[in-house]
């Protein structure tokens, strides 16, 4: 298995291997690796991803959400 982004500093590139298409299947989801709609990727770099998301916004051209998304289905 190899990560799709490889964005993160301390990204695990590589994974595991595996013989069978259902033993990735299992082996992603043991390690908890995020299929993107592209691709693998790892952890480490979901956690980047996570910790960067309004620069990653900014740099594809997307607008913040507003502060009131955030309350939506949330009682107050």
């Amino acid at each position: 298995m190899v990560c799709h982004t490889r964005i993160a500093e301390d990204c695990l590139e590589n994974g595991g291997w595996c013989d069978s298409e259902e033993e990735a299947r299992d082996w992603v989801e043991d390690e908890c690796w995020i299929f993107s709609g592209e691709g693998w990727f790892c952890p480490q770099c979901n956690i980047h991803f996570m910790q960067n998301l309004s620069k990653t916004r900014r740099v594809k051209g997307q607008e913040e959400p507003p502060d009131d998304d955030l309350h939506v289905g949330i009682p107050l």
